[in-house]
């Protein structure tokens, strides 16, 4: 049948989000790139007004390291193409958005419940919420999302010519 909806079985790969990042360092096994926390939004004709911009303006760069991927040829400067799996990108993202949300609307349900008054509730909404990022902080410490980053092609720095 044909129509307005995707044949999903006509496309064999999975689905993922890709990213150029800028290599500072590299050893035998690890790749260290330059990470900016808002790369996905840099092209964006509403970028002026984008408040995801503006707060990533405040923030510095990120490092990460990432596996280096065997058979490419990788110098400081180049730009490293990095993959991450659809449902991982996902997968993070809930755990990082609506993990918290969650445990604060949890917490303050469960006071509420109990007959607690709204100042009561909303310190115990305030403990769950704080109990929510303790995962996402855990994951951020042990790099997982990293390890689902992986290196798919190496694109050299861009030569700038002048003609006069």
């Amino acid at each position: 049948m044909t129509g307005c909806t995707p044949d999903l079985a006509a496309d064999p790969a999975p689905r993922a989000l890709s990213e150029r990042l800028r290599v500072v360092a590299v050893g035998p096994e690890r790749v260290t790139v330059l990470a900016d926390r808002a790369a996905g939004c840099a092209a964006c004709a509403s970028r002026k007004g984008c408040g995801t911009g503006a707060l990533a303006q405040l923030s510095r760069p990120q490092l990460l390291e990432i596996a280096r991927p065997e058979g490419l040829e990788i110098r400081p400067g180049d730009e490293l193409e990095v993959m991450m799996g659809g449902n991982d990108f996902l997968a993070a993202a809930g755990l990082a958005y609506l993990l918290p949300a969650a445990t604060l609307v949890v917490g303050v349900s469960i006071a509420a419940g109990l007959g607690a008054g709204d100042l009561l509730s909303g310190l115990v909404g305030l403990g769950a919420l704080a109990l929510g990022f303790v995962p996402v902080a855990l994951m951020e410490r042990r790099g997982r999302n990293v390890a689902e980053l992986q290196a798919v092609a190496v694109h050299p720095p861009r030569v700038e010519s002048c003609h006069t």
